[in-house]
């Protein structure tokens, strides 16, 4: 049922305006054609922002890595877009138009977009420097690193995307709560355990095992949490 209603959904926003649609989609193709082109320079941008030598150990192996990095530009390029689309899909499936103000369902689209970005600009300028400093710091006289060009660009691309949704999480309580999936008032009185919960998943999920770069997930996850939380409070009563 459900996927029958996604289905639809799809033939009929992509009918409905179909020149637009395909010039936007055109567009996403053209600036994919771009960023693919240019790759090499970003490439080069971020084996000197490691300092250290970028090697590939297969003859199609910067093919690929620059189409991932260029599917990486064009994602985050068009991510509003995107978001959009995803948008119009949670307010065809639940009627979001017949439960919120216009002014609200805007609030709630800018607000996806602006903690996306924060989350791609959190995990580029403190995150993955950290990181990635930690992890070449065991690097000896006689144990040098040979970085893959692959793998980097999918290391890179993973956590960027990781952390741009997971700043989504204000978003992802006010939508649980909204499906009565979720109590805010309840859950408020869990916040040590939520916490915790938070905590350990920082230290899953950063790339290294250190504390400190563990608490600098932890503590904007949690700072997004309570966010959540004070906007899903005023979209439930009690």
């Amino acid at each position: 049922m459900l996927f029958s209603k996604i289905k639809y959904f799809f033939r009929n926003f992509f009918s409905f305006k179909r020149k637009k649609n395909l010039f936007l989609l055109g567009l996403m193709i053209f600036t994919w054609g771009i960023n693919f082109y240019f790759s090499p320079y970003g490439l080069d941008f971020l084996q000197r922002s490691l300092g250290t030598k970028i090697v590939f150990f297969s003859v199609t192996e910067p093919l690929v890595a620059m189409l991932k990095f260029s599917f990486l530009l064009t994602f985050l390029l068009f991510f509003p877009f995107l978001w959009y689309i995803f948008f119009n899909l949670l307010d065809f499936l639940f009627s979001l138009n017949f439960s919120f103000h216009k002014k609200g369902l805007v609030f709630f689209f800018l607000l996806g977009i602006l903690l996306f970005y924060l989350g791609i600009f959190f995990a580029y300028k403190i995150s993955l420097p950290y990181g990635i400093q930690f992890l070449l710091s065991f690097k000896t006289e006689k144990l040098e690193p040979a970085i893959s060009l692959e793998h980097l660009v999918s290391f890179f691309s993973f956590f960027l995307l990781a952390f741009g949704l997971l700043f989504e999480l204000p978003l992802i309580i006010c939508f649980l709560s909204f499906c009565q999936l979720l109590n805010p008032h309840k859950i408020s009185s869990y916040r040590r355990e939520i916490f915790f919960v938070i905590a350990v998943f920082s230290a899953i999920i950063t790339p290294t095992p250190d504390a400190f770069n563990m608490m600098l997930l932890a503590l904007p996850l949690y700072l997004l949490f309570e966010l959540g939380l004070f906007l899903s409070k005023r979209l439930v009563r009690r």
